[in-house]
């Protein structure tokens, strides 16, 4: 499908990825929506955009913030075609040396807050039997660190929880609400500032750099790869013998 016309939530759209993908999106004349806890950094995101777009300020992990973007978009829209789970952080530290507030924190908006925005989306688009929902995950999610067990540990349950709805989701009756999962890749944003030495952030990529392989996994058609991992607009092999 074409994004063109489409009602695309994204959420963590405040800066980063978040906001290159809402950028990327609504220059290619989607109707996009975004969400994330700082208004400034909305207001940012606006004025790169377009004037035009709309922006809602809140928490992923909050259930009355996340309904509230639901029936905004609802009743400015009258649907909502995507949904881009992007919002996150991470913890930095090393554990047990990192406060549990600060690790389940992590876990609370990387993973749950995914969650809760498909709880109240997916239904929707059932009803519509059309959707696509894109969750950006890691390959943290595979691979070891000293200083980011609850970033690691958000991805690689978002991995499981986006393969596990999509097996739930019956191919016959909902051939286009697809789930699927993205690998950004090293991607320079404010997530690392502090965690990272800068010569090695001068190696990654930018934002803008994550858009076009967002906007392959939206455009992907009806029946196409459901519950799958995508790097680089291709299936990421190390987890595609759980494919379904």
């Amino acid at each position: 499908m074409s994004v063109a016309g489409k009602v695309i939530v994204i959420t963590g759209a405040g800066s980063g990825i978040g906001r290159a993908l809402a950028v990327g999106f609504y220059r290619d004349g989607a109707r996009v929506v975004g969400f994330d806890i700082s208004q400034a950094g909305l207001a940012e995101t606006k004025t790169e955009a377009g004037m035009r777009m709309l922006t809602i300020a809140g928490d992923v992990t909050a259930e009355k913030d996340v309904d509230r973007l639901v029936a905004v978009a609802a009743e400015q829209f009258g649907q909502i075609d995507v949904l881009v789970n992007n919002a996150g952080i991470s913890d930095r530290a090393r554990f047990p040396e990192i406060p549990f507030e600060q690790w389940a924190r992590v876990i609370e908006i990387n993973l749950l807050g995914a969650v809760l925005c498909t709880h109240r989306v997916l239904p929707l688009m059932l009803e519509r039997g059309h959707g696509r929902i894109v969750n950006m995950v890691s390959r943290a999610a595979e691979s070891t660190a000293t200083a980011n067990t609850a970033y690691a540990a958000s991805k690689a349950a978002l991995v499981s929880f986006t393969k596990n709805l999509a097996a739930g989701i019956d191919r016959q009756h909902y051939p286009d609400v697809l789930v699927n999962a993205l690998i950004p890749g090293p991607t320079n944003t404010a997530i690392w500032r502090d965690a990272i030495p800068d010569d090695r952030k001068q190696a990654m990529q930018k934002p803008e750099a994550v858009y076009p392989h967002a906007k392959y996994v939206v455009e992907l058609p009806a029946g196409g790869p459901h519950g799958r991992v995508f790097f680089n607009s291709q299936d990421y092999p190390i987890f595609a013998r759980f494919n379904v």
